[in-house]
């Protein structure tokens, strides 16, 4: 497999800063070795990234200083040198060459024409994600699985066939190949071992329930699973070839490389190219496309479910890969663009407990300032105090915390080797932090029933995008309300006067002055209140805050009962039989429509709108039923469904036999495959949009 390259690690950046004196760069050699040890006992003392920045320094002090060496080989372990293993490679899997700017990599593409014969080319580059995991080697037998291996120093590998193998196995990396043309196959299959951002969170869950300590990101659960031969636990995991050589693979001179991932995707392997939209997958002509394809799968980073540190940057042509060959240990024709790490430590100084609108407690970690995926991350929201307690975490622990696809960071786990021995367990709360009342801890959201403790809470969900949707008044404003006792409830906010507004108390400025909403931010709010008035009963339902309520079942109480009145006067028997609401959720509304009789009145009196107005129009779309996946033109989330509903039909959020219609452009989710199997019609959002106007 002479073309073949693993996605990780990248070659070592000649620009690394020089340690000044030699104190500081033994001083850093025993810190990249006590690393590497922690890294292989799966409790890493730093991110990869800083790992890595850590190590080039020394490898570039060791090139300035070569009298500063006392220990030899220690520094060159020390300095990154990897660990072979008993499995040799049929041939070298090499690092890549690393790049972090656009002009790297215009120097880049720049070289690789440079380097041409005869005014040669070097033709399309393909552009696929660098998946931050581990790179292993798989040899298949007629079909079988027969030997896996780590990358480990390039040459040699240690052997991973057990781990790979037990269990559900590797999606991706069939144990056994079952396609027609992969039944006798025998070759060889390199790629990228990884775990996506939902199976990361299954794992933790499955270890921490085994009794061992939270993994800190992905690749680390990964390499850490490879390691562990005795795990009580399953782990998920995925595999995306990279490339691929053996019975039928393209090698003749005028093959490409995109024309042996079609035949390792015939064979039934997963590929790094099927991790991206149909739009990326072709090879790019020139800096510009290779440039744009690097912005946009960066920008599809969060979405993506799984994690990449990076875009890995190919010539397609074999030919253009044989005629440019290799620098010492990683290809001419091939280079790893760098993204921002997603993953750093920081200390946990403070675990915060809040109360919702609903009563439910919320747990936020107050961190140092960290950056991660080039955002600076000060909080972070946490998911229940049984997780903090489970996972151990100290206040003054360092912690790991990871960016994920969904963009919001959180805490993974604690630096359990950095920590101090008189550190002192976090202890869960018992009772009510605004109230003192004792918690209601049968589930894991642990709530307070005191309603005057949500107060800011309910204030703000009231004046939400998804409720009423009132501009300018937003958390802060929701808390200065609650503290000055300006507000107890929902319908104070109309009784409120622009004066009134306009001097409510937000704090001190830097200087130490009062500062206050002001007058203009007050008549913005006075104005959104007013608009509210005009919003659908359905809106009122939702903004209320009522548990086991939200924007589908305001939807549903309005269209069913037509009015507050009547929603007021139904049966607990009469709710349940809403959309199967059941029994539970409707005596939560019943109990909540009933503790929030005087609020309703006064919401009433204000004029806001408490019937569903019957305008005599069609009703369209009656009796049909439509899911929507992804953005329409000129609607959200909310008021999508709301004009759906206004034209008769129903909006639901699965496909089911009874759907009518799939409103998506996407073809490749869950849902388009479903639509799919079920003969449902998929309509473009665009095209729907016009319908629905």
């Amino acid at each position: 497999m002479s073309q073949s390259t693993a996605h990780a690690p990248t070659t070592t950046d000649p620009a690394a800063e020089v340690f000044a004196d030699q104190a500081s760069f033994t001083a850093a050699v025993a810190q990249v070795q006590e690393a590497e040890i922690a890294y292989r006992l799966e409790q890493p003392l730093m991110p990869d990234s800083a790992f890595d920045a850590l190590k080039d320094r020394v490898i570039a002090t060791k090139a300035a200083h070569p009298g500063w060496d006392d220990e030899g080989v220690s520094t060159q372990v020390a300095s990154g040198a990897p660990v072979g293993g008993e499995v040799r490679h049929s041939s070298p899997m090499l690092s890549l060459a690393k790049a972090t700017t656009a002009e790297e990599v215009r120097t880049f593409l720049a070289g690789l024409s440079a380097d041409g014969q005869d005014g040669q080319e070097p033709g399309p580059l393909v552009v696929e994600v660098k998946l931050d995991g581990c790179a292993i080697s798989a040899v298949y037998q007629d079909g079988v699985l027969v030997q896996a291996a780590q990358r480990g120093d390039g040459t040699s590998g240690d052997p991973v066939t057990e781990q790979l193998l037990r269990g559900q196995g590797v999606a991706g990396l069939p144990a056994r190949l079952t396609t027609p043309s992969g039944a006798g196959w025998s070759g060889e299959v390199r790629g990228e071992l990884f775990m996506s951002d939902a199976d990361f969170e299954v794992a933790n869950e499955m270890r921490v329930a085994a009794g061992r300590p939270a993994f800190a990101n992905p690749r680390n659960a990964t390499s850490g699973t490879l390691r562990n031969l005795n795990r009580t636990y399953e782990v998920p995991l995925s595999f995306a070839a990279y490339d691929i050589s053996g019975d039928g693979i393209p090698e003749q001179e005028n093959a490409t490389y995109s024309e042996r991932l079609d035949a390792a995707e015939a064979l039934g392997f997963a590929t790094g190219r099927q991790l991206l939209p149909e739009e990326l997958r072709a090879p790019r002509e020139g800096a510009e496309q290779v440039l744009g394809a690097i912005e946009t799968i960066e920008a599809l980073r969060p979405t993506l479910g799984f994690p990449i540190d990076g875009a890995v940057l190919k010539a397609d042509s074999l030919a253009t890969r044989r005629r440019l060959g290799q620098r010492t240990g990683s290809p001419r024709w091939a280079l790893a663009y760098k993204y921002a790490p997603d993953t750093a430590v920081t200390t946990l100084r403070e675990i915060e407990i809040s109360v919702g609108r609903t009563g439910r407690l919320g747990f936020r970690a107050v961190l140092d300032p960290v950056s991660v995926g080039g955002t600076t991350i000060t909080h972070v929201t946490m998911h229940n105090a049984p997780w903090i307690t489970e996972r151990d975490l100290r206040v003054g622990d360092e912690v790991w915390v990871y960016r994920a696809g969904d963009v919001i960071p959180r805490v993974t786990s604690a630096n359990l080797a950095a920590r101090p021995a008189d550190a002192e367990a976090w202890v869960a709360p018992t009772h009510c932090p605004q109230c003192g009342e004792e918690l209601d801890t049968t589930s894991l959201l642990w709530r307070c029933h005191t309603p005057s403790c949500s107060i800011a809470g309910a204030l703000d969900y009231w004046a939400s995008p998804d409720a009423l949707d009132i501009d300018g008044i937003g958390d802060a404003v929701c808390v200065a309300l609650a503290e000055s006792g300006l507000a107890t409830s929902v319908a104070d906010l109309y009784d409120l006067t622009l004066e009134q507004w306009a001097a409510l108390p937000l704090g001190v400025t830097k200087t130490g002055a009062a500062r206050t909403l002001g007058e203009l931010n007050a008549a913005k709010v006075v104005e959104g209140l007013e608009a509210s008035k005009a919003q659908p009963l359905n809106r009122v339902i939702t903004g209320l805050g009522i548990r086991m309520t939200g924007r589908s079942v305001g939807r549903w109480l309005a269209s069913r009962f037509g009015s507050m009145d009547a929603l007021r006067a139904a049966s607990v028997e009469e709710l349940a039989a809403i959309n199967k609401l059941g029994t539970i959720k409707a005596q939560h509304i019943a109990d909540g429509l009933a503790r929030l009789s005087e609020v309703i009145d006064r919401l009433a009196a204000h004029g806001l709108t408490m019937t569903v107005p019957d305008d005599g129009a069609d009703k369209p779309l009656a009796g049909k039923t439509y899911v929507v996946s992804g953005a329409v033109p000129g609607y959200t989330r909310t008021t999508i469904a709301e004009r759906i509903e206004a034209l008769g039909g129903t909006a639901s959020s699965s496909v089911s036999a009874k759907t009518t219609a799939l409103v998506t452009a996407e073809s490749d989710t869950a849902k388009a495959r479903k639509a799919a199997q079920l003969g449902i019609p998929v309509i473009d959002p665009a095209t729907f949009a016009a319908t629905l106007a």
